[in-house]
C-alpha cells in the first residue's frame, strides 16, 4: 500500500517535471518520503534506531545500501540491492535516518562499546540482541520505509533515463535548426553573419530558455553546456581528419617551412607578449589580477590560432588556397606548440620554481619530442591501416563497401584518440593520418567505398563542427555570471597586437628566403585579421586550475565569441578590399613554379614515395569504371585522366603494344608515362 500510495504521488509530480524543458529535481516525491519518515519515527523509536543507524551508514558515502530481509519474527539477513543511488535525492533521505538513527543508537549501545564504534558496526551484529524487542507494528514501518525508498530509487532511474533521452532530442533538434540555418545563410549569401555564429546564438538563446525554466541551475552541471573529454575524444577527431584528407597536399607540403615558422615561432612570440601583459596589467588593477601560472596558462591557450573555427570561415568562403592553405596549416601546427606551452607552464608553475636555464631545454625537447611523435604516429597508422586493407583485399571484389568504409574511419579516429595516450598532439596526428590515409589506403578501397567514403567523412565532420559551436553557445550562460569585462577587452586588443608581431616580422622573414609566391601585404592583412579563437581554447580554459579558473573559462568564451562575430563576420569584406579572389577553384599545379632546389627535393621524396606505394597499395584493386572522376584534391588527377584515355585509345586502335598496355596496372600505366614525359612529381601526393 506505501508502495502504491508513493507511486501515485511520483505520477503526479512526474507529470509536473515534464512540462519543464530541463527540471532536474524530484522535490515533490522527497518531499512525501520525508513526511513518511516523519511518520514513522514513533514506531521506529523503540526497536527500529539500530537497523536505521546502519542503514544510514551504508547510504551517506553514496552508494546503494546493503538492505536486509527482515521477517515477522525478527531476524534479518544482509542482501545486496541493485536500484543505483542517486545524486540528490537519496542523500536527502540517507541524512533523514542517519539523524534519526542518531537520537535512538546510543540507548541501546553496549555499555563497553564506544558509539562510533557501535555506529560503524554491521547491522547483522545488532539484530539479533533487539529482535526479541521488536513487534509486528515496528516490523510493518520498516517494511514500509524500505518499500518508499525502492519506489523513490526506481522512479528516480527512471527519470535519469528520460532526461538523458530527452537531453539527446533537444541537442539533435537544435542541430537539425543550426543545419537548416547555415544552408539558409549560405544560399542566400550572407556573409556578415558566420554560419558558425549563427549556431552560436541558437545554443546562447536555447541556454537562456532552459535558465528561465530552471533558474537553480547548479555550478556542477557545468559539464552538461560543454565537457572537454566530450569534446576531444568525440567532436574533434572527424573535424581535424577529413579536413586533413581533404587539404591540397601540394600546396601544404611546398609551403611547410613558411607554416612552421608562423607556427612554432609565432605562436611563441605571441604567447609571450600575452603572458607578459596580462600578468602585468592585472598587477595595475585594470582588472583582477592573475597570478603568474593563471595568466601564462591563460596566454598560452588563448594566443593560438584554432583550426575549427578557421576551418569553417574560410571553407565557406572558398578562399584562394595559397592563403586558405597558409592559415589553417598554421592554425593546426600551432596547437601542439600551445598544448605543449600549457602543460609546461601548469608543470612548473605547480610543482616547481621555473629556472630558465634548466626547464626550457626540457621544453625545447618535449616539443621536438611531440611534434615529430605525432607526425610519425599519424603516418604510422594510416600506413598500418593501408596494409591491411592491401592483405584483407576487400577491394579487389567490393562486395563489403560498408566493411570497407568501416575499417577506414576506425584508423582514422585510432588516430587521434591514440596520440593522446602518450600525450602527443592528435591534432597533428590525425592531420598528417589524413594526408597519408588518403595517398596510401584509399587506393586499395573498392570503388563503391571509395566513392563514398569521402561523403561519410564530410558528414562526420559537418555534424561534429555543427555540434561543437552549439556546445560553446551553451556554455555562455552557464559562465556568464563568471564575466570580467575589462579581461575581456584587454584580452582582445592583447591577442591582436600578438598577432601582428607574429605575422608581419616574420613574413618579412619567410619572403626573403621565398624564390616565387612571396606573401603580399594584403595576404598578411588578411593572415592577421583572420587569427579565431575557437573551442580548442574553451577545452583548456576548463583545465585551469585555481579561483579564477572559472574567469578565465568565461573570458575565454567570450573571446572566441567576439573573434568569430567581429573577425569572421567581416572576413568577406576584407577580401574584397584586399581584392583577394573567393570562390576560387582548386589549385593547378601545372602553374606551379618550381625552383630548382624544389625539384631535386621532389627527386627523394618520389623515390620514398614509390618505394612506400609499392609495399602498401594493392594493385589488383580495379579502378572506377566509366569516366574517371577529378579528383579536385589530388594534383596529379588531370595527369591520371590523361593516362586512362591514352590507354583506352590505344587499346581501341588494336595492336599487341596497346593490348600490352592495357593488361598493365593502371597504376604502373600512368607512373610510366610520366616518367618518359619529364613530369615534376611534386610532393608527397606525387602519383
Amino acid at each position: 500500500l506505501a508502495r502504491r500510495e508513493v507511486q501515485v504521488e511520483l505520477g503526479a509530480t512526474r507529470s509536473a517535471e515534464m512540462g519543464g524543458l530541463y527540471t532536474r529535481h524530484l522535490l515533490p516525491a522527497v518531499l512525501v518520503v520525508c513526511l513518511a519518515l516523519g511518520l514513522n519515527a514513533a514506531p521506529l523509536a523503540d526497536g527500529g534506531g539500530t537497523v536505521a543507524a546502519g542503514h544510514a551508514h551504508a547510504t551517506l558515502d553514496g552508494t546503494a545500501p546493503a538492505r536486509e530481509a527482515i521477517t515477522p519474527h525478527g531476524s534479518s539477513h544482509a542482501q545486496p540491492v541493485h536500484a543505483p543511488a542517486s545524486e540528490h535525492a537519496p542523500t536527502h533521505i540517507s541524512a533523514g535516518v542517519h539523524a534519526h538513527a542518531l537520537a535512538h543508537a546510543p540507548e541501546h549501545a553496549p555499555a563497553h562499546a564506544p558509539a562510533d564504534e557501535y555506529e560503524n558496526a554491521p547491522v547483522a551484529a545488532h539484530a539479533p540482541v533487539h529482535a526479541a524487542h521488536r513487534s509486528a507494528a515496528e516490523v510493518d514501518a520498516e517494511l514500509a520505509e524500505r518499500a518508499i525508498e525502492d519506489a523513490l530509487l526506481d522512479e528516480m532511474e527512471m527519470h535519469r533515463e528520460e532526461h538523458l533521452a530527452l537531453d539527446v532530442v533537444l541537442l539533435v533538434m537544435l542541430l537539425a535548426l543550426s543545419l537548416v540555418v547555415g544552408a539558409l545563410l549560405h544560399h542566400h549569401h550572407i556573409y556578415w553573419m558566420p554560419e558558425s555564429g549563427a549556431t552560436i546564438l541558437i545554443g546562447f538563446f536555447f541556454g537562456l530558455m532552459v535558465r528561465m525554466v530552471d533558474p537553480d541551475t547548479q555550478k556542477m552541471e557545468r559539464k552538461l553546456y560543454f565537457d572537454p573529454e566530450f569534446f576531444n575524444l568525440f567532436l574533434l577527431p572527424p573535424i581535424i581528419f577529413e579536413s586533413g584528407y581533404a587539404l591540397d597536399q601540394f600546396l601544404f607540403f611546398r609551403n611547410l617551412g613558411t607554416i612552421s615558422t608562423f607556427a612554432v615561432v609565432g605562436t611563441l612570440i605571441s604567447t609571450s607578449f600575452t603572458w607578459v601583459a596580462i600578468y602585468n596589467l592585472g598587477r595595475w588593477n585594470f582588472f583582477a589580477p592573475l597570478n603568474g601560472v593563471e595568466s601564462g596558462a591563460f596566454a598560452c591557450l588563448i594566443s593560438a590560432v584554432d583550426p575549427v573555427a578557421t576551418l569553417a570561415t574560410f571553407s565557406s568562403l572558398k578562399v584562394d588556397p595559397h592563403l586558405s592553405n597558409l592559415i589553417f596549416g598554421e592554425s593546426v601546427l600551432n596547437d601542439a606548440v600551445s598544448l605543449i606551452l600549457f602543460r609546461s607552464v601548469l608543470h612548473y608553475g605547480v610543482f616547481t620554481e621555473f629556472s630558465p636555464g634548466i626547464h626550457l631545454p626540457a621544453v625545447a625537447a618535449s616539443f621536438v619530442v611531440t611534434a615529430l611523435g605525432s607526425i610519425l604516429f599519424g603516418i604510422g597508422v594510416a600506413l598500418l591501416g593501408a596494409l591491411l586493407l592491401k592483405m584483407l583485399g576487400l577491394g579487389r571484389e567490393g562486395r563489403v563497401p560498408s566493411v570497407e568504409m568501416s575499417l577506414f574511419w576506425t584508423f582514422s579516429y585510432i588516430s587521434f584518440v591514440g596520440a593522446e595516450v602518450p600525450h602527443l598532439s592528435g591534432i597533428v596526428s590525425s592531420l598528417f593520418c589524413g594526408l597519408a590515409m588518403r595517398r596510401f589506403a584509399a587506393p586499395n578501397l573498392s570503388p563503391p567505398a571509395r566513392k563514398h567514403v569521402d561523403r561519410l567523412l564530410k558528414v562526420m565532420a559537418t555534424v561534429a563542427d555543427t555540434t561543437v559551436f552549439l556546445l560553446v553557445g551553451l556554455a555562455v550562460v552557464v559562465y556568464i555570471d563568471e564575466l570580467d569585462p575589462a579581461l575581456v577587452v584587454c584580452t582582445i586588443i592583447i591577442i591582436l597586437i600578438g598577432r601582428a608581431l607574429n605575422i608581419f616580422p616574420l613574413a618579412i622573414l619567410v619572403n626573403g628566403q621565398r624564390e616565387t609566391e612571396k606573401i603580399t601585404s594584403a595576404e598578411q592583412t588578411v593572415m592577421w585579421w583572420s587569427g579565431l579563437r575557437g573551442a580548442i581554447a574553451v577545452a583548456l580554459a576548463c583545465e585551469v586550475p585555481g579561483a579564477m579558473g572559472p574567469r578565465i573559462v568565461s573570458t575565454t568564451i567570450f573571446v572566441v565569441m567576439i573573434t568569430i562575430f567581429a573577425f569572421g563576420g567581416t572576413t568577406k569584406r576584407l577580401l574584397d578590399t584586399m581584392k583577394i579572389q573567393t570562390n576560387a577553384p582548386a589549385y593547378d599545379v601545372k602553374s606551379a613554379v618550381l625552383t630548382q632546389s624544389e625539384r631535386s627535393l621532389h627527386v627523394h621524396v618520389y623515390a620514398v614515395d614509390a618505394f612506400i606505394n609499392d609495399l602498401t597499395v594493392d594493385l589488383e584493386v580495379p579502378e572506377p569504371s566509366g569516366e574517371i572522376e577529378i579528383d579536385e584534391h589530388d594534383p596529379f588527377a588531370e595527369y591520371s585522366r590523361a593516362g586512362e584515355r591514352q590507354g583506352s585509345k590505344g587499346a581501341a586502335l588494336g595492336g599487341k603494344a596497346a593490348e600490352a598496355a592495357a593488361e598493365e596496372p593502371f597504376v604502373q600505366r600512368v607512373k610510366a608515362r610520366m616518367i618518359k614525359e619529364h613530369l615534376p612529381i611534386a610532393s608527397l601526393s606525387g602519383f
